[in-house]
């Protein structure tokens, strides 16, 4: 039996992962825990100053140890982060490899230009609208309503919450990610507005064991839009396929 967990990004919950419920192979074990920066409410975490620490105290929780783990969005940067600061401390991280979905990642503090700052704020509630989209299909509800859900998860998040992901998206050109060797898979969805699939490669691109797979008509949530080909792509992971040609096609 594999243990894979599966951490959801900022303003979700551990139900994101739930279309993928019934794909797994029958030798995982699935742990989903929910974070502090999840949509219930972040008030006891919009101050934190160190949330890579909290994840690792939320792997250090998994019994028996993660053997893959698998993070979506701000949380992929953060788990970038912590792979980065163990691997320069000497203490690799102890997982057999890692599945980083929809990653924002800047390899030059130069990328990062003033007008970043209105675009991204703007991507934000309609990355949370979509959220909303597609996890109502099978109960569509009006464009009005799901705006308004949409501002209501925004204001949940709050301006410490998007400045906790945004200070950490800036530090992304710090991270030694050079000396990070566990194997990782960087996913990108080639119709992502908010983590643009050109920051998968050029991450995928500097990891030493990175390879990248790039999901054709996919926006920011692979596990709603391709809940089944993502569960057969981690598994993949953990059979240890070695090329990337022998992924799932998407």
């Amino acid at each position: 039996m594999s243990d894979v967990v599966l951490l959801h990004g900022l303003g979700n919950n551990e139900s994101i992962w739930e279309p993928m419920a019934g794909h797994w192979d029958p030798r995982v074990r699935v742990h989903a825990p929910r974070l502090p920066w999840h949509s219930g409410g972040i008030a006891g975490w919009r101050h934190e100053s160190d949330s890579a620490a909290l994840l690792q105290g939320v792997l250090d929780a998994v019994p028996g140890g993660a053997d893959v783990v698998v993070a979506h969005s701000f949380s992929s940067v953060l788990l970038l982060e912590l792979l980065a600061r163990r691997a320069a401390a000497g203490d690799p991280l102890d997982v057999a490899a890692v599945v980083l979905v929809n990653p924002f990642y800047r390899a030059d503090a130069d990328e990062f230009h003033w007008n970043l700052l209105g675009t991204s704020m703007a991507d934000f509630p309609r990355t949370m609208a979509e959220s909303i989209r597609l996890r109502t299909l099978d109960r569509p509800i009006g464009e009005d309503l799901r705006a308004d859900m949409a501002r209501r998860m925004t204001e949940w998040v709050g301006p410490y919450g998007w400045l906790r992901f945004f200070e950490t998206y800036l530090r992304t050109p710090l991270f030694r990610v050079d000396l990070v060797e566990t194997p990782a898979l960087v996913i990108g969805g080639e119709l992502d507005l908010a983590a643009p699939v050109d920051e998968a490669r050029r991450l995928a691109a500097r990891l030493p064991a990175g390879t990248c797979v790039t999901v054709p008509g996919c926006g920011h949530f692979p596990m709603l839009e391709r809940p089944e080909w993502l569960a057969r792509t981690v598994w993949s992971v953990l059979d240890r396929t070695p090329e990337p040609a022998g992924l799932p096609a998407a």
